[in-house]
């Protein structure tokens, strides 16, 4: 699967986990990855009190590393950098819209390259961002066992949880400024009918989330979030993979009536794996949100690079 992740600002600091795949490394093997994500965002909401506008671009820069520890065990670091600025790319957005027909979401009448992280309630404007700014993200940890026996038909199941610790800035918006815990499982296996050829296969996830919102949103935070993904890739060549996917999660805002904040997010992936080396993996990607709801950016790009720094078998 795609290690996707939904960068809208705000709720990208709820730390819901990127994929880390259906298998654990083997016993003394390690994998790096290292990923960027950028994503253009124009969203606003008002609503009674409350008002919030979203405008400019997200990156966030990643490595992580999982490490296998004997027995199905394996351990999980994620260390992020985030950084919002304004939309560089807001001039050629518009013209492939325009290119395409495709409708512009109000980019036409808003002003080119501009940084604009805004969030009020009524009560005292939260945050109001209007220069560049990055910092280090929130660190996670945590680990991975595969299943001995799975529930699910096909390649087996990994159970997956993890912890995001409280080390991004958070007058940034690099971190939330408090503790989340992760759980969750994913699977992988044939579809139906290649199970012989494996040319065709698919890859789910589900979990739960629980955590501390972010002082500034406190008011309308909650604690617990459910997301999920599935994916189904094409082995279009030896070394090449195609993948479309559909990433889903809860909103970890839900007394919040604007939509950027309330809503669930979508994101939708579509990309491809490139082996380069018996080591090394290219992922590239395009994503796009779902046009109905509003909290997640109408379009990104995925890239991250996958090393096995030393080789060992991987336990299904």
């Amino acid at each position: 699967p795609l290690r996707l992740v939904n960068l809208n600002p705000l709720h990208l600091l709820s730390g819901v986990p990127a994929s880390f795949g259906a298998r654990v490394a083997g016993a003394g093997s390690s994998e790096l990855i290292a990923s960027l994500d950028i994503a253009s965002h124009l969203r606003a909401g008002l609503s009674g009190a409350e008002r919030v506008l979203i405008d400019g671009e997200t990156w966030r820069q990643a490595l992580a590393l999982r490490y296998g520890l004997g027995e199905g065990w394996e351990l999980l670091v994620d260390v992020p950098a985030v950084s919002h600025s304004a939309g560089a790319f807001d001039g050629f957005i518009r013209e492939w819209h325009d290119a395409f027909g495709l409708p512009q979401g109000g980019r036409d009448l808003a002003p080119r390259d501009r940084l604009a992280l805004l969030y009020g309630d009524g009560t005292a404007t939260r945050f109001d961002i209007d220069r560049d700014v990055r910092a280090i993200g929130d660190a996670s940890l945590g680990v991975g066992y595969a299943l001995p026996s799975s529930p699910f038909p096909g390649d087996g199941a990994v159970l997956r949880g993890m912890v995001k610790l409280p080390t991004g800035n958070e007058d940034r918006l690099a971190g939330s400024g408090g503790w989340s815990a992760s759980a969750w499982v994913e699977t992988s296996g044939a579809w139906p009918g290649s199970a012989v050829s494996r040319r065709w296969l698919y890859a789910a996830t589900l979990g739960v989330l629980a955590g501390e919102a972010p002082r500034a949103l406190s008011a309308v935070g909650g604690e617990f979030m459910v997301f999920g993904r599935f994916g189904v890739t094409w082995r279009a060549l030896e070394d090449l993979d195609l993948t479309v996917q559909v990433d889903a999660h809860s909103s970890p805002y839900g007394a919040s009536a604007v939509s950027p904040l309330s809503d669930p997010a979508l994101v939708l992936g579509m990309g491809g794996t490139l082996r380069l080396t018996e080591r090394v993996a290219l992922e590239v990607a395009v994503t796009e949100d779902d046009g109905a709801w509003h909290a997640a950016p109408d379009i990104g790009l995925h890239v991250a690079v996958r090393w096995r720094l030393r080789a060992g078998s991987r336990r299904e």
